[in-house]
């Protein structure tokens, strides 16, 4: 087996990258009265299980036949295994794995999911690949298309003279008056539903309105519609520098989904409509371009966090990760070194964060693209991969890389531990996340990579 080599310095600078600057034994109950019963420790059975699939046009389809690849702590292949016809897979960890692959060669793009540090058993739940090529695309809805509706606002402004109008997004009218005739109202979902808002001048008081997209016409937009009152959102101590966003969701169904009803700047609009919709996010995020000190990369960051609103409108916001501006000069700083191994250490950047994901989009010499996902925990070392038969990568070419990124997050509030993590996020798919206490908060830093074209 080939190892992967790298032409550039991209990852041999990672060697020296820093950002700052098990269950135990019991016995026998009867031994603890008689000191001559000897002591049997109970073996905990350590097991891995996951799912391979695709999202289908209405549900997530099972992807069978994945290959499966446990690796030992230096990336060699000790276990090969595959996926069942339902995606699936479950068993003992193999003697000796501490690290997992799940593999499709078999498309266009090879897709490779690496998960670190899973010697101790985890649940990994659902680990997504992409459509296979020879499904055709899901079929769009006959009913799905945009019209727009002209509106009258005229009694709006007689009984809320001087108010903002603004629907799920944006502004529609900063000050209704006598001179607000009509707006423009697009519609694109005829079975969906239309949300609007008034803001008084002073900006103390708002009420809003759900109106059924099929409903609306020129004649519609009525006082009468406006019944939920709002209550305004206070951040406490926090002060917004504009990238706030305040979101409310409605559960749809059993399966995880919901309906959005606002998404809108706060600066625009700083309520919630608690008899409107359920579950209120305050989110924060922010990109920034980075300095590298290198010509062949451009560097970016993407900052988010993401807290829950209560009906009162309080938040304790979750406040979004500082960005180390020097992050893309130091990362390129490192001496060279061309082999795909190298340590890291993020734990300096927060101390909330307790995941790590790395994603590398290249072309092998050979010609084949290649799209690799590893995550694992915030500091440690990326051993020297192997596949076997499952996929090589023969000598990596990293002069034709076409994107690598570093994503950092945390639900402050879930387990800490990776794979109590890993397997607390697998037992809660499809359910309303937002709406759990482990859920009430989220944080992430991501930075891209691009190489300058």
């Amino acid at each position: 087996m080939k190892k992967i080599t790298l032409t550039r310095s991209l990852l041999s600078a990672a060697i020296i990258l820093s950002l700052g600057g098990c269950g135990g034994s019991s016995s026998d109950n009867s031994s603890a009265n008689n000191p001559l019963t000897p002591t049997v420790e109970k073996v905990v059975e350590k097991t891995i299980q996951l799912e391979t699939v695709f999202r289908g046009c209405e549900n997530d389809e099972a992807k069978p036949n994945i290959d499966i690849v446990f690796h030992n702590a230096n990336g060699e292949v000790v276990a090969t295994a595959k996926t069942d016809a339902e995606g699936k897979y479950a068993g003992k960890v193999p003697e000796a794995a501490m690290h997992v692959s799940a593999i499709d060669s078999e498309a266009e793009t090879n897709q490779v999911h690496t998960y670190m540090e899973i010697g101790e058993g985890v649940n990994l739940g659902k680990i997504y690949f992409s459509r296979p090529s020879p499904l055709p695309a899901c079929p769009i809805e006959s009913d799905y298309f945009c019209d727009r509706v002209d509106v009258d606002l005229s009694e709006l402004a007689a009984v809320y003279p001087g108010y903002k109008l603004v629907d799920k997004n944006w502004v529609l009218e900063h000050e209704l008056s006598n001179s607000s005739q009509t707006i423009d109202v697009y519609n694109c979902e005829s079975n969906g539903t239309h949300h609007f808002a008034l803001v008084s001048p002073s900006g103390d008081e708002a009420v809003a309105a759900r109106i059924p997209v099929k409903n609306v016409s020129v004649d519609s937009l009525k006082s009468e519609a406006f019944t939920h009152g709002g209550i305004k959102v206070s951040t406490k101590s926090y002060i917004s520098d504009g990238s706030a966003r305040i979101m409310s969701l409605e559960p749809e169904g059993t399966n995880g989904a919901y309906d959005m009803g606002f998404f809108i700047p706060e600066d625009y609009m700083p309520f919630v409509f608690p008899s409107l919709e359920s579950t209120f996010n305050y989110r924060i995020s922010r990109h920034e371009d980075l300095y590298t000190g290198s010509s062949d990369f451009n560097a970016s960051a993407y900052i988010a966090s993401r807290t829950v609103i209560a009906d009162d409108g309080t938040v304790d916001v979750e406040l979004p990760v500082n960005v180390n501006n020097d992050f893309g000069s130091a990362f390129f700083a490192g001496n060279v070194n061309n082999n795909f191994n190298f340590s890291y250490d993020f734990s300096h950047v927060d101390k909330r964060l307790h995941m790590l994901r790395l994603n590398f989009d290249f072309t092998t010499t050979d010609g084949q693209s290649v799209k690799w996902e590893v995550q694992g925990n915030v500091a440690g070392t990326l051993p020297d991969f192997q596949f076997g038969d499952a996929l090589d990568f023969g000598n990596a070419d990293f002069s034709v890389l076409k994107e690598f990124s570093i994503l950092l997050w945390a639900h402050p509030h879930a387990p800490q531990g990776l794979n109590d993590y890993r397997s607390f996020l697998a037992s809660k798919e499809g359910a309303f996340r937002f709406s759990l206490p482990e859920y009430q908060s989220y944080t992430s830093i991501s930075y891209l990579f691009t190489p300058n074209k």
